[in-house]
């Protein structure tokens, strides 16, 4: 039985890096029985999401985040809400997507929801021809503006993902870059030996990065959750069809709904609508 994903986080002290490992074996499982699509379609939508979910480190207590991606070549809508605790849902849509896309074009809207009743922080960002791996690493820059790479398991389901910390004694603005890429090609080895472990051992996960020499500072669960409810169904449709029962139910009793990130169903009645 798999164990529940987890996000970890280390530090490197001397070189001024943070170094965040998703094990994400379960995460993926669990998206295998939600969203049952085969082929290229599922195997994008899994790189996908082990890219965009180490982002959850940056949300402070309380913070979500939402992630939609809407390309136009090839035409597809991916959507990722997740919050600090790491409860997680997301959508890939049309349904019967089967394309594993070399390169995208189309927009990427990043939303960060406060809970102090501040404004919701939101960026746009522009794809034209990017290739498939390196969308969230233009995420990490544009939106966040963070020297960032993320690496993607291909031999198990999990990710890593390497910031350079601003301010360090050993770097500059001008070279943050090439820092990145020498600490990435110096530890690449190990990160290979890491994903061929496939270990989803709290223990031994630890153990790992510091006998590397990485601190470890800690990890949080990651899961799936959806908020939906029948109340919120009715809500919703109650909305929109308060004053057109009889094209929404077409002489039927009842109808069912079902919640497009879950896939849970739920039957509803006119009087449900009423709240009679």
């Amino acid at each position: 039985m798999l164990a529940v994903s987890r996000l970890y986080s280390f530090l490197d002290h001397k070189e001024g890096f943070n170094v965040h490992f998703l094990e994400g074996q379960k995460l993926i499982h669990d998206l295998v029985l939600l969203h049952p699509m085969k082929g290229s379609g599922f195997a994008y939508f899994r790189d996908m999401f082990l890219g965009l979910m180490p982002m959850i480190f940056f949300l402070k207590p309380s913070e979500s985040l939402g992630l939609y991606i809407d390309s136009e070549d090839p035409y597809f809508r991916l959507k990722i809400e997740t919050n600090s605790a790491g409860h997680t849902r997301c959508l890939l849509l049309p349904e019967e997507f089967n394309v594993f896309p070399m390169k995208i074009s189309g927009q990427v809207r990043v939303t960060k929801i406060f809970t102090s009743g501040k404004t919701p922080y939101t960026s746009m960002i522009e794809l034209k021809d990017v290739e498939t791996k390196e969308v969230i690493n233009q995420i990490m820059r544009e939106s966040y503006q963070t020297n960032t790479e993320v690496i993607i398991g291909d031999i198990s389901d999990q990710s890593i993902m390497i910031t350079k910390l601003p301010g360090s004694a050993t770097a500059n603005v001008s070279d943050d870059s090439h820092l990145r890429k020498d600490f990435q090609k110096k530890h690449q080895p190990f990160f290979h030996k890491v994903f061929e472990t496939a270990s989803d051992d709290i223990e031994q996960i630890v153990k790992m990065f510091e006998d590397r020499g990485f601190a470890y500072l800690g990890s949080r669960q990651i899961d799936f959750f959806c908020p939906c409810s029948m109340e919120r169904m009715v809500l919703n449709l109650r909305g929109l069809y308060a004053n057109d029962l009889e094209h929404l139910f077409e002489g039927k009793p009842e109808i069912q709904i079902k919640c497009d990130y879950c896939r849970k169903e739920y039957w509803i009645t006119p009087a449900d609508i009423l709240g009679s």
